[in-house]
C-alpha cells in the first residue's frame, strides 16, 4: 500500500487563517520551516514531499485512561533548523475548569534509519521514522541535542506527541498548543482532544507474549548478564512494553530456584495490565527436562490461584514441521502430566496431525484457518496467533518499511476472528543475525536485525547511546498500542451491547458480532485486502466510541445488519415498547412483540459503494440515531490468497 498523505500547510498561512487570535509568525519564522500534520498512522520520510494544507490544528480523541498519540512534520525551508525546540501547554477543558496537565504529555523526535533494500518493492527505499527520541535535557542523539531538534534544509523531521487521559476526568473538548522556537516569534499549534466519555480498564482483554531478549539487552547496557543492574533494566523494559499493552512473555525475575521463582513472580502475576506470562523450563545435564523442577512451580502456583495466565511455549520444537510431530507429541504428553490445567503453546497452524496432541495453537497469521480454529475452540482448543519475517506486505506486518495501517488493522480482525492472543519472538534484537551466528550492529543506523525484513526481531532501541537507563520506544510500537486500545474499545462495546440486550430481553438471541460486522466490513474483506485508507479507520473508531457512550442511554435499541445475498440487505432494530422506529426512511411494523421490545426489519437492495442508512428510535420526546456506512462490493488491489497449506491433509482440508 502506498502512504497517503495528509498534511498541513506552512505555519504562517494556516496560523493566520486558522488561529487569528494568536501572534503571527515573524517573517524570518516563516522562511525557516513549515509545519504539517499527518494522521498517526501515516510514516512520512525524512525525504519525503509534503502537500500543503491549511488546517494546522492537531486533533486527537480519546477515553479515559487511554494513551493517544499524533505527529507534527516540521519541514525545513532553504537552510537547515539547527536549535528547534518543541514546548507544550496543559490541555484545559472548553466547558468546565479542568484540565490535564502538561506532565501527561510527552513529546519526542522521531528517529530516521536508512532503507537501502526495501523488505517489499511496495514500498520505496528512503529514510523511515522509527525510534522515538524524548525530548528531555540532557539527551542528545542525532537530530536532538539538549533538548533542541536539528533539521536539515529541504527535510521533514517528525514530532511525536503522546497524551495520557487520566481516570475520572469530565469528558468533552480540552484545548492547549504547541509552540515551536527557532528565531523570531514562536509559531503556535492548537491542539483539540476531544475526551469520549467512557473509561478503559488496566486489564487487556486479549493475551500477549512479545518477548525481551534479556541478553541483547545486557549486551546493549554494558551490564553483566544476570547481574542486579540487568535484572533492573529487564524490569524496566518489561513494564515499557506492559504500558504499551503488549505484555512480555517471561516475567523479568530469577528463576534457578522454584520457591523464590513464585515468590518474585507474584506482583507481576496479580498486575491487572499482565495479561500472560510464559513458564519457564529447565533441562538437565543430559538435555531431558527436569520436571520435578517444572512440577513444583506449577504447584506452587496453583496453590495461590496464580495459574490462569500462565502457559508453556517449549523452544525446541518451535514451528515444527511434520518430522517434528512425533516430538511434539512426546512433550505434550510430558507436560499434561505435571500441568495438565497449564496451555502448552505450540508455533504451528492447527494440522489434523497433531489435533489429538496440542489443544493451545499459534499460527503465523497468513496461515489462520478461522472456521478450523473456531472447531477447534468450540471443543476448548486456545488459538493465537503471529507475525516475523514472513508474511510479508500486503499481509500486515510490524516491519520498518511497512504502512501502520495493516499492523492496526490486526487488533480488529484478532477480535472478528476471535484470536485469543498475539505471539511476536523478539521485541529486543540489538545485533544482527547473519545466518549462523548474531554480530554487533549499529542500532540507529542499520535496519536489518533479521535477514528478510527491516526491524523484524525488535520494536525497542537500546537507550545506553542516548544516556536513558532504559528502552527508548518506536513509533512501530506506538501504533501496536493503539491497535490493542482499539481492541479494548470492541470489548467494551460488545459489554454494552450485551448489557442492553439484557434489559430489552433479547440476551440469548442477539449477537454482537451481527452488530459489529457492518464496521469490520468497511476495514477490509479479509487479512490482507483492506482498502489504503487510515482515515477510514479512525472514522470508523469515532462511530464505535460514540456507540459505546451512547449504548445505555434511552430510547434503548440495537441494531444488526445481516447479508442475504451479494448485495441485499437486512437491517434489525431491536427497540424498547412503545418506540416509533423509522429505518432508512421506511417506518415498518413490528415482525415480532415480546414483553421489554418489539423488533422491526427493513431489506434493502444496494448498488455497489458505500451506502448511508440511517435509523431513528423515538420515545418519549427523545430519539436515538445511528447512521450506518454499508459497503457492498468493496473491491481492492490485491488478490487474495486463503490459505496456505503445508501438508496434503491441510491442502485437502
Amino acid at each position: 500500500m502506498k502512504t497517503k498523505l495528509s498534511v498541513v500547510a506552512a505555519a504562517a498561512l494556516a496560523l493566520q487563517t486558522c488561529v487569528t487570535a494568536m501572534p503571527s509568525p515573524s517573517a524570518e519564522t516563516v522562511s525557516l520551516f513549515s509545519v504539517h500534520i499527518p494522521n498517526n498512522m501515516e510514516k512520512i520520510r525524512k525525504d519525503q514531499p509534503v502537500e500543503e494544507h491549511s488546517t494546522p490544528v492537531l486533533r486527537l480523541e480519546a477515553a479515559r485512561n487511554e494513551y493517544e498519540g499524533g505527529q507534527l512534520i516540521v519541514r525545513a525551508n532553504d537552510r537547515p533548523l539547527n536549535k528547534l525546540r518543541v514546548e507544550v501547554s496543559d490541555l484545559k477543558r472548553a466547558d468546565g475548569p479542568e484540565k490535564i496537565s502538561k506532565d501527561f504529555i510527552r513529546l519526542f523526535a522521531e528517529h530516521y534509519i536508512q532503507v537501502t533494500n526495501p523488505t517489499t518493492a511496495a514500498n520505496p527505499p528512503g529514510w523511515y521514522p522509527d525510534a522515538l527520541i524524548p525530548l528531555n535535557a540532557g539527551v542528545d542523539h542525532g537530530a536532538v541535542q539538549n533538548g533542541a531538534i536539528r533539521v536539515e534544509a529541504k527535510q521533514n523531521q517528525g514530532i511525536y506527541v503522546k497524551v495520557y487521559v487520566p481516570k475520572g476526568i469530565p469528558a468533552g473538548l480540552y484545548t492547549g498548543e504547541l509552540t515551536l522556537h527557532e528565531t523570531g516569534k514562536p509559531v503556535r499549534i492548537p491542539i483539540e482532544l476531544t475526551v469520549w466519555d467512557f473509561e478503559l480498564t488496566d486489564e487487556s482483554h486479549t493475551e500477549t507474549a512479545f518477548t525481551l531478549w534479556g541478553g541483547e539487552i545486557a549486551l546493549a547496557h554494558r551490564v553483566r548478564d544476570g547481574s542486579a543492574e540487568h535484572y533492573r533494566l529487564l524490569d524496566r523494559y518489561y513494564w515499557e512494553s506492559v504500558e504499551h499493552r503488549l505484555t512480555p512473555s517471561y516475567l523479568p525475575v530469577r528463576a534457578d530456584d522454584p520457591d523464590e521463582y513464585v515468590r518474585q513472580a507474584i506482583p507481576y502475576i496479580t498486575n491487572p495490565k499482565v495479561s500472560a506470562y510464559r513458564l519457564p523450563f529447565y533441562r538437565n545435564a543430559d538435555g531431558s527436562y527436569d520436571l520435578e523442577k517444572m512440577k513444583r512451580i506449577v504447584d506452587l502456583l496453583r496453590e495461590k490461584g496464580l495459574l490462569s495466565k500462565a502457559f508453556y511455549y517449549i523452544t525446541e520444537i518451535d514451528e515444527p514441521g511434520p518430522d517434528k510431530y512425533p516430538r511434539v507429541k512426546e512433550i505434550s504428553d510430558m507436560l499434561r502430566q505435571i500441568a495438565p490445567d497449564v496451555r502448552h503453546f505450540v508455533t504451528t497452524q492447527p494440522v489434523d496431525e497433531l489435533t489429538d496432541s496440542v489443544h493451545a495453537w499459534v499460527a503465523l497469521i497468513n496461515k489462520y484457518d478461522e472456521q478450523f480454529a473456531r472447531d477447534l475452540q468450540a471443543r476448548g482448543d486456545h488459538v493465537w496467533w503471529y507475525t516475523c519475517v514472513i508474511p510479508k506486505h500486503p499481509y500486515p506486518s510490524y516491519h520498518t518499511d511497512d504502512d501502520l495501517l495493516g499492523a492496526r488493522l490486526l487488533s480488529w480482525q484478532q477480535y472478528d476472528y476471535g484470536v485469543e492472543g498475539t505471539l511476536y519472538w523478539s521485541t529486543t534484537i540489538f545485533r544482527k543475525y547473519d545466518g549462523k551466528s548474531y554480530a554487533p550492529r549499529d542500532v540507529w543506523n542499520d535496519p536489518l536485525a533479521f535477514p528478510g525484513a527491516n526491524g523484524d526481531g525488535y520494536l525497542f532501541y537500546p537507550g545506553y547511546d542516548l544516556g536513558i537507563d532504559g528502552p527508548v520506544v518506536t513509533l512501530r510500537m506506538e501504533n501496536l498500542r493503539e491497535a490493542a486500545e482499539d481492541y479494548e474499545y470492541l470489548w467494551l462495546l460488545e459489554q454494552r451491547l450485551n448489557e442492553t440486550a439484557v434489559r430489552l430481553g433479547v440476551g440469548g438471541k442477539f449477537q454482537a458480532r451481527d452488530a459489529l460486522r457492518v464496521y469490520f466490513d468497511r476495514l477490509y474483506t479479509n487479512m490482507r485486502d483492506y482498502p489504503d485508507d487510515p482515515d477510514n479507520l479512525l472514522e470508523v473508531r469515532r462511530e464505535i466510541a460514540a456507540m459505546i457512550a451512547d449504548a445505555s442511554k434511552g430510547p434503548l435499541s440495537l441494531v444488526t445488519v445481516k447479508a442475504k445475498g451479494e448485495a441485499e440487505r437486512e437491517i434489525a432494530v431491536y427497540a424498547e415498547k412503545g418506540a416509533l422506529v423509522r429505518i432508512g426512511g421506511q417506518t415498518p411494523a413490528p415482525v415480532e412483540r415480546a414483553a421489554l421490545h418489539d423488533l422491526y426489519t427493513a431489506d434493502f437492495a444496494f448498488a455497489p459503494g458505500l451506502h448511508d442508512v440511517t435509523i431513528e428510535v423515538t420515545k418519549d420526546g427523545e430519539t436515538k440515531t445511528t447512521a450506518l456506512k454499508i459497503p457492498i462490493g468493496e473491491t481492492y488491489p490485491y488478490d487474495v490468497l486463503l490459505h496456505e497449506a503445508e501438508t496434503e491433509p491441510d491442502a485437502a482440508r
